[in-house]
């Protein structure tokens, strides 16, 4: 393939990282680097606590556990968003309520208000739009409903009011997989400033041990820890995600200085947000399909965006009426070439072949 969808960007820099890390004669598990790292996001993002587990999947169920969302309790969950949000909230026995999608393909408030005996709500800041997030939040609080911020798509992004995502809400999580704007392999990361969800989190990712190297325990706890060998890269990644977020901003500026095919519409961004992924919407679903073929012809990967929730076989009960913008919208939608490490000239010669395709 000549221009993958996405790959991770790694290069010398963290693969030295990693090295220097094997050759300290640390014992890879985690341990100091990976404190390192969630000193760094969590002063990056504005919160007090910082938890990291092995992936953001994990990172939602605990979240959800952590809020004392289980067993019966009501969840909205926005029905486009990566297929993990809603299975973490089946994972914790809750009861997820599918909330149609805006214009900017987050959680509509207009749909969220009016769905009844709510106890928590997951907003995701999807590909790093941010939609109504604050304004979500804020009615969270009202209603005594917790808010969870799934921020797999956006670190990089902020709110209006200059609130990072990872930084909103009862809870929130992170993602490190090799797609996402920074990555250690696999990772998710919870955070928040309530001292009371770091220390059941903290408690039960490593045993809920009553002292470190104890065989003591205070209760029931698992083992949801990471490596400090994954943190290193993790760390690597980190220093370099200013250099991440302009280089995001220039490639989405470059796409739109060159893409001109009346077929689709490139979505924009505001200033304050972090592209994730370049999506088009194309003015019909056959013309979606025609393109992506088109182009795989000439090397170029896309991605079809994620499929509504409510029309997976398995989450079909959850399905309701009012959802049918994001039932529809998703089938015009695609992902382009999103690499962080693709130049202006490589953007050029994509858009150059979009273009040609009519």
């Amino acid at each position: 393939m000549r221009f993958n969808q996405v790959s991770p960007a790694i290069d010398d820099q963290d693969i030295k990282a990693v090295n220097n890390y094997l050759k300290s004669g640390g014992w890879i598990t985690e341990h100091k680097v990976t404190k390192e790292l969630e000193e760094k996001i969590k002063n990056f993002t504005d919160r007090k606590f910082c938890v990291t587990v092995p992936n953001g999947t994990i990172a939602i169920y605990l979240s959800l556990l952590a809020a004392g969302i289980s067993n019966g309790k009501r969840v909205a969950i926005p029905n486009l968003t990566m297929v993990a949000t809603i299975n973490a909230a089946i994972w914790a026995n809750a009861v997820p309520v599918l909330v149609d999608v805006d214009e900017n393909l987050c959680m509509s408030y207009k749909d969220l208000i009016r769905k009844k005996n709510l106890d928590a709500v997951i907003f995701v800041p999807l590909n790093g739009r941010t939609g109504d997030g604050l304004k979500i939040n804020n009615w969270c609080k009202e209603n005594d409903i917790k808010f969870i911020e799934d921020s797999a798509h956006a670190l990089g992004s902020e709110y209006s009011q200059k609130i990072k995502c990872g930084g909103l809400g009862d809870l929130s999580v992170l993602s490190f997989t090799p797609h996402k704007i920074i990555t250690m392999g696999q990772g998710g990361m919870i955070l928040t400033n309530k001292s009371k969800n770091f220390k059941y989190l903290n408690d039960l990712k490593t045993f809920n041990r009553k002292i470190d190297k104890v065989d003591w325990y205070k209760g029931f706890g698992l083992n949801f820890k990471i490596t400090d060998l994954q943190a290193s890269l993790g760390l690597s990644q980190f220093n370099k995600l200013e250099k991440f977020i302009n280089n995001k901003k220039t490639i989405l500026e470059t796409y739109k200085e060159n893409i001109n095919n009346d077929n689709i519409e490139l979505l924009d961004f505001e200033e304050n947000e972090v592209p994730w992924f370049f999506d088009v919407k194309t003015k019909t679903v056959k013309y979606r399909k025609y393109l992506a073929q088109e182009l795989r012809k000439k090397g170029i990967e896309t991605r079809e965006f994620y499929p509504a929730l409510s029309l997976q076989d398995h989450l079909k009960k959850y399905r309701n009426k009012n959802l049918k913008f994001s039932e529809n919208v998703f089938k015009k939608l695609l992902w382009l070439p999103s690499s962080n490490s693709l130049t202006k000239n490589d953007v050029k010669e994509i858009s150059s072949v979009i273009n040609s395709i009519v």
